[in-house]
């Protein structure tokens, strides 16, 4: 575990060599990549650690929380976030190590997994209203993270299109 973190923290503080292109000049202080406007260059990049920073931290409290409850309901709502915000950190590992893609497709991914989000949505708010307390939990937590993902790749998508 603490080689996997510690990985995490290599690709997030010193990663965005990899991502450096043609054309693309030295590489902005992380607080650039991780905060405020995508810096010109790096957008796919800055997305990807963004969405590690978010997904890590929801990832460990989601174990932690799903540990700890004794209600079926709320073990299943944080196990689900932490099996959800897993896929997450997969997905921002996978964005981290590959080529940077341009604005325009990075836009259309954003659009794209917008409109998924909406049926994650959808789907959470289906199965939070099953009578089984454990799909409640499950329901919630899908529901949770699709509205994070849909304002995430909506704001991002926008940011981009300027």
């Amino acid at each position: 575990m603490v080689r996997v973190l510690g990985l995490l923290l290599a690709l997030a503080l010193g990663g965005a060599a990899l991502a450096q292109g043609p054309g693309v000049g030295e590489r902005p202080p992380l607080e650039r990549l991780l905060l405020g406007p995508l810096p010109e260059g790096y957008s796919g990049f800055s997305l990807s650690a963004r969405l590690l920073l978010w997904s890590v931290p929801w990832s460990l409290a989601g174990a932690l929380g799903g540990i700890l409850s004794e209600d079926p309901k709320g073990r299943s709502f944080w196990l689900t976030n932490a099996l959800w915000t897993s896929v997450n950190s997969a997905v921002a590992l996978v964005g981290l190590l590959s080529p940077e893609p341009s604005r325009a497709e990075l836009r259309d991914i954003l659009y794209l997994n917008a409109a998924l989000d909406l049926l994650y949505i959808a789907g959470g708010l289906w199965l939070a209203t099953r009578p089984d307390p454990r799909l409640q939990g499950a329901g919630w937590a899908v529901g949770l993270q699709g509205g994070f993902l849909l304002v995430f790749d909506l704001y991002h998508a926008l940011v981009l299109g300027e």
